[in-house]
């Protein structure tokens, strides 16, 4: 009978270990920009779920808002580590240049794209 006790707490552990991962893995990446409109010449804080990428690693933000001291395929980037709980913060202060519009903010991590975009609306300096 010791072994019916024991399969049913592997069992329980079991799901326990999937249910976690997959509540995990919903989570997915994101984006979010802070605030979502801003002057040029003024900072912005891009924060968000870095998904599946591992602690350590780089988040690569991509957008035409950006200084272009950075690029990735010919798009301004900013870069942010990936943290311990999967999560990424970044500061970004927004050029005097940058006109103003509407910008999409995208992100990248481990070679590949987050599959999410945040947008950022920029006013005149």
């Amino acid at each position: 009978m010791k072994h019916v006790g024991a399969v049913k707490q592997m069992t329980v552990t079991t799901v326990a270990a999937l249910a976690i991962s997959a509540v995990a893995f919903a989570a997915g990446p994101s984006i979010h920009v802070t605030p979502g409109t801003v002057h040029a010449a003024h900072r912005v804080q891009l924060s968000g779920n870095a998904g599946g990428c591992p602690t350590g690693d780089r988040v690569m933000l991509l957008s035409r808002a950006f200084s272009p001291r950075h690029e990735f395929a010919g798009v301004p980037a900013v870069f942010a580590r990936v943290r311990s709980n999967a999560h990424y913060g970044h500061s970004v202060l927004i050029p005097a240049t940058t006109h103003a519009g509407h910008y999409s903010i995208s992100g990248r991590c481990g070679g590949g794209n987050f599959g999410v975009t945040a947008h950022l609306r920029v006013l005149s300096p």
